[in-house]
């Protein structure tokens, strides 16, 4: 399996385990994880948008949401990365893009490097906000990527 291949399944996963997240938030009330939730999903956005030139100098990475927004939010995001990755092939992967982070320091990374941190930073945030529903006394989610492998099988 190639690299685009496999981003292509991560991403499939990342939105899986994103809206088991949200219907998850949806039954509690646990602001703490719907702050993290907000801003994983801000983040995708931004990072998506990073790649078509985006400048995110002084964009708030932390915004308030409300569920129903994080749901269409992670929807958009699911669909815009499938569209985005149904374009590339794998050696495209390796072309760079320069963008300004939210301190606007330019940067020039990999579209591979990018989506990698997108997965990544995704995954350190979803795992935050199911900490803080446990510690709200809910049962969060199993979102581990092989129960989202079992299930695919």
């Amino acid at each position: 399996m190639d690299s685009l291949e496999q981003l292509r399944i991560f991403f499939s996963y990342n939105d899986w385990a994103n809206r088991r997240v949200v219907a998850a938030l949806r039954a509690s009330d646990c602001p703490e994880a719907e702050k993290l939730a907000a801003h994983l999903l801000m983040t995708e956005k931004e990072y998506h948008d990073r790649m078509f030139g985006s400048d995110s100098t002084g964009f708030n990475f932390w915004p308030e949401m409300s569920i129903d927004q994080m749901s269409a939010l992670a929807m958009e995001n699911a669909e815009s990365f499938e569209r985005l990755l149904s374009k590339f092939d794998d050696e495209g992967l390796g072309q760079s893009v320069d963008y300004k982070t939210g301190s606007g320091k330019p940067v020039h990374n990999t579209f591979r490097e990018i989506l990698s941190q997108v997965l990544l930073h995704s995954t350190s945030h979803r795992a935050q906000a199911l900490k803080e529903l446990r510690r709200a006394g809910f049962e969060p989610p199993a979102i581990d990527y092989i129960f989202y492998s079992r299930g695919l099988q």
